[in-house]
């Protein structure tokens, strides 16, 4: 299906005609010797104006049904589109080619070995068989140790931390768990009182439209271990449509099926929340700050080609994905295998960014979030002693942040010069216009152009990395852990005795691999598409001053250093990797790629 729609998507690109040659820019860029330029310092300063008018014509604001966010459209819009296909497309195309091949086999291999008749045999899904698109399989662990409830909790803390938030004292409790002190050594408001109680609530989904296979959204308890300080999960409640009254309680204290299939049952969530909550949170919010920006900084701003640089053929992704809403709900549309319909995931994921859980820009600064979620710096409760995804990202997201430090002030001596920015003020004034959630109401100090540029960069090189890429199909939406939709109801009474009639068949398996592994990136392992090349672009730092080829060279060897270190990790004596068993790599700086790649 992907291929078809990219068939048809690139025929329609094909048609846009070209726009005139922009002459004067052409001629500024030969007055200014080709350096990029603040608009005080430009020698020409009515061509650049020009210039600038003629963006804003040819870059204009257009409805989309898919992520809120407005989509580019004129004639200027539309010929950097169709040149993006040159680049964008024919990586997803080989890939396909690759997935259409191993998938069949695949499947005769799972079936040759007796299909799938417990948990365990899902490994058989795996082993051996994606030797392009997905040659490591699923993360170190994930196949060996998912009964492990340290899994389940733990990738909350690493591969979907969105959801995840410390319980206040002042806060009401959601539902009741009468065995907590059983399991913890606290009763409920004990751990609420201490601050050690966390929740992950998806309630939410109950209310879409469903496939013929099922699903719930699930509100889940975690807390932190009063003795060992362990992060661990307490009890999950699966609430389904009109059964909301009558939803069921698990804890680990029921039989392992039904403990099981509740942290399936919520995985789901998790890996509904990656598959579609990634499309705002990653693109929308990065695109609508973008598109502002080409209508008001000239193409010889330095500003702009950091922008440019870091939103690498941003404009084919939305389309693609609506193209597969609508394929997803058409008569040909083949089996479903999630528990929900695509229109249902596009309307979800557009209400999670019209209430700005995706969409604020400063609100999602990566530390303030988690301060916001009271996961970092809580003066409720006790640190987490393992907080994977912030370790790792913090590291990625400083570097960045020591790059656009340098790469400002380079170009800005002092917080006046930001605010005499013309361009750069003009750029925040057209945030409204653009509609872009939660922006800096000003933009005056260097300290304030650093944060926006570094946030922008985190939306593609972090949070795309962690909820799709190479990370959804090494963790949130691998198998058995995390099917996409289950093919027997959700259990109104307690005592499964089997499991796997809830689970995926062979087939559904398969096209789960098949799914995700389209928007892995296992190719591009060691190559300049990665985040340790974020900035090595020759042609741009050779327009910057030389303090910025500084800058990009330290990150570099930031990175690569940070990349050793990941790539050296393994399980301790305890059969841990940073307090989980499983080995989380996802943001190794030379395989993940450091823009939104689809």
């Amino acid at each position: 299906m992907i291929k078809s729609i990219l068939a048809s998507f690139l025929l329609a690109t094909s048609a846009v005609q070209a726009s005139p040659a922009l002459t004067e820019r052409s001629y500024e860029t030969t007055v200014n010797n080709g350096q990029f330029t603040l608009p005080k310092f430009d020698r020409n300063s009515r061509a650049r104006a020009a210039a600038i008018e003629v963006k804003r014509k040819g870059w204009q604001y257009s409805e989309y049904p898919m992520g809120v966010a407005y989509y580019p459209t004129g004639t200027l819009a539309n010929k950097t589109i169709a040149k993006d296909q040159e680049s964008w497309l024919p990586p997803i195309l080989d890939l396909q080619g690759h997935i259409d091949v191993e998938g069949p086999k695949a499947l005769e291999n799972i079936k040759s070995k007796g299909g799938l008749k417990k948990l365990e045999d899902y490994a058989n899904l795996y082993n051996g068989q994606w030797e392009k698109a997905l040659p490591e399989g699923p993360f170190a662990g994930m196949l060996t140790n998912f009964t492990d409830d340290r899994l389940f909790s733990m990738m909350r803390l690493s591969a979907s931390p969105y959801r995840l938030k410390r319980v206040k004292p002042s806060d009401s409790l959601l539902f009741p768990v009468d065995n907590a002190a059983a399991i913890t050594g606290l009763s409920l408001p004990q751990l609420k009182a201490q601050g050690r109680l966390f929740l992950e609530d998806f309630t939410e989904m109950k209310e879409l439209d469903p496939t013929d296979k099922f699903g719930a959204g699930c509100q889940g308890y975690f807390y932190i271990h009063p003795k060992s300080g362990d992060f661990l999960p307490l009890a999950i409640r699966p609430v389904v449509k009109g059964r909301e009254n009558s939803a069921l309680v698990y804890t680990p204290k029921d039989t392992f099926n039904d403990w099981m299939l509740a942290k399936l049952i919520m995985n789901q969530n998790d890996g509904w929340h990656a598959t579609w909550a990634h499309i705002t949170q990653s693109h929308s919010a990065a695109e609508a700050p973008y598109l502002a920006a080409i209508r008001t900084l000239s193409d010889d701003h330095p500003v702009l080609a950091i922008i440019n640089r870091i939103e690498k053929t941003p404009w084919n992704i939305r389309p693609l994905l609506e193209d597969g809403v609508e394929g997803g709900a058409g008569e040909n549309a083949g089996p479903q295998y999630y528990a929900w319909t695509s229109i249902s995931g596009r309307t979800w994921a557009n209400q999670v960014y019209s209430s700005g859980e995706t969409a604020n820009f400063q609100g999602n600064y990566y530390r303030t979030f988690l301060e916001n979620q009271g996961l970092i710096n809580s003066r409720d409760g006790p640190a987490l002693k393992h907080f994977p995804f912030y370790e790792d990202a913090s590291v990625v997201t400083e570097a960045i942040r020591d790059f656009m430090t340098d790469f400002v002030n380079s170009y800005y001596r002092s917080d006046r010069d930001v605010a005499h920015d013309s361009e750069i003020q003009a750029w925040q004034r057209e945030t409204k216009a653009a509609k872009v959630y939660d922006f800096p109401k000003s933009i005056t100090t260097k300290k304030t152009l650093v944060d926006i540029l570094t946030h922008q960069t985190y939306l593609g090189a972090v949070v795309h990395g962690v909820m799709s890429t190479n990370g959804a199909i090494g963790d949130t939406t691998s198998l058995p852990f995390a099917p996409a939709g289950f093919r027997q109801p959700i259990p109104t009474k307690k005592g499964v005795k089997d499991i796997m009639p809830f689970m995926p068949t062979a087939e559904g398996a398969v096209w789960q691999v098949e799914t995700y592994a389209a928007a892995s990136r296992a190719a591009w392992k060691n190559t300049n598409e990665t985040i340790s090349y974020m900035f090595e672009d020759e042609t741009m730092l050779g327009r910057m001053e030389p303090r910025v080829r500084s800058a990009a060279k330290t990150f570099r060897d930031a990175m690569n250093a940070f990349s050793v270190e990941v790539r050296a990790r393994t399980f301790d004596k305890d059969g841990l990797s940073n307090g989980m068993p499983f080995i989380w790599k996802v943001l190794d700086p030379n395989w993940a790629p450091y823009w939104s790649v689809v």
